[in-house]
C-alpha cells in the first residue's frame, strides 16, 4: 500500500505543480523526486516480503531512477 501511495504522489505532484507558478512547480518537481527516492527502500522491502521477485525489483528499481533523472532534468531547466 505504501508504494502505491509513494508511485501515486509522483505524478500527483507534477500535475498539481504544473498548474501553479514556475516556482511552486520547482518546489512540487522537488515532492515528487523525494516520492522515486521513497519507492527505493520499498521495492527492497516488497522483495525482501517476497512480494515481487528480483526481476520485478530489477526493472521497477532502474524506472524509478530514470524518473528521477527526468524530473530531476526538468527541474533543472526550470531552474
Amino acid at each position: 500500500d505504501q508504494i502505491r501511495r509513494a508511485a501515486l504522489s509522483i505524478s500527483l505532484n507534477i500535475a498539481e505543480g504544473y498548474g501553479r507558478t514556475r516556482k511552486d512547480f520547482q518546489r512540487f518537481l522537488l515532492i515528487a523526486r523525494g516520492s522515486c527516492f521513497e519507492c527505493l527502500p520499498l521495492l527492497q522491502i516488497a522483495f525482501r516480503l517476497k512480494l515481487i521477485n528480483a526481476t520485478q525489483q530489477n526493472s521497477l528499481y532502474n524506472e524509478c531512477i530514470e524518473l528521477t533523472k527526468m524530473i530531476s532534468s526538468l527541474h533543472k531547466k526550470l531552474s
